[in-house]
C-alpha cells in the first residue's frame, strides 16, 4: 500500500526489497536474540536449530558470530560454544555496575574443591563430597556455588534420609568455558593447582 500512495505521489519507495536468503538470515538472527534473550538458562545448539530456516551447524556458528561482532562493544554481551550460547553482562561496565550487585567474592579452596567434586561425580550429595574430601563441608560452600548458578539441586538420593544430590549448570560449562562437561582438566591438572591432592581416584 505504501509504495501505491507514493507511486500516485510521483514518488520513488525508501523501502529496499530482500531477496529471500538474506530476508531468511535476517529473520534467523532475530529468532536467535530473541530466544536468547528472553531465556533465564543458557540455550543449547540444538535447539536453536529447530527454530531457524536451515538446520545447519555451519550457518548456526555463521549467524553467532555476527550476533557476537554486534554485541561485542556493548553493554551485553553475546556468548557461545560448540553446545551453548547465552547473553552476559559486559566486563567493562563492572565497576559502574558495582552498586547495583554485591561484590562478586573470591572462592574458598573449600568451594573450589567443592565445585571439582560436583563437576567430576554428579549426580553427588553431601556426604559425599565430604567422604572425597576427608573433611567436614560447611553449607556456606554449596550455598555460594548456589548463589553463582554453577551447581544446583538435582533430585534427591533414593537411600535412607533422602539426601540432596547436586550436578553443574549449563552456567557452569559457559563461565569455564566448556563445550560439554567431558572437557574438564584432569584430576592431575586440579592437583597441581593445589586441590584434592590428597584425593586417588578410584573409578
Amino acid at each position: 500500500m505504501k509504495k501505491n500512495f507514493l507511486k500516485k505521489l510521483g514518488l520513488k519507495s525508501n523501502v529496499r526489497v530482500l531477496n529471500n536468503d538474506t530476508a531468511a538470515e535476517f529473520d534467523d538472527l532475530h529468532i536467535i536474540e530473541a530466544i536468547v534473550f528472553a531465556s533465564r538458562e543458557p540455550i543449547h545448539i540444538e535447539y536453536l536449530l529447530t527454530k531457524i530456516s536451515k538446520s545447519d551447524r555451519a550457518y548456526l556458528h555463521e549467524l553467532m558470530d555476527k550476533l557476537r561482532a554486534h554485541y561485542d562493544n556493548r553493554g551485553v554481551n553475546f556468548e557461545y560454544n560448540d553446545n551453548y550460547c547465552v547473553f552476559k553482562t559486559s566486563p567493562m561496565i563492572k565497576a559502574a555496575l558495582v552498586d547495583e550487585f554485591e561484590e562478586t567474592r573470591d572462592l574458598s579452596k573449600a568451594a573450589k574443591e567443592t565445585l571439582a567434586i560436583i563437576a567430576y561425580h554428579q549426580p553427588t550429595t553431601r556426604s559425599e563430597i565430604e567422604e572425597i574430601r576427608g573433611v567436614s563441608s560447611s553449607k556456606g560452600s554449596l550455598d555460594i556455588l548456589l548463589e553463582y548458578n554453577w551447581i544446583e539441586i538435582s533430585g534427591k538420593k533414593n537411600v535412607p534420609g533422602r539426601p540432596l544430590v547436586y550436578r553443574t549448570t549449563k552456567k557452569f560449562l559457559l563461565d569455564f568455558n566448556l563445550g560439554d562437561i567431558n572437557d574438564l582438566p584432569n584430576l592431575s591438572e586440579l592437583r597441581r593447582e593445589g586441590l584434592l591432592s590428597g584425593y586417588e581416584d578410584n573409578t
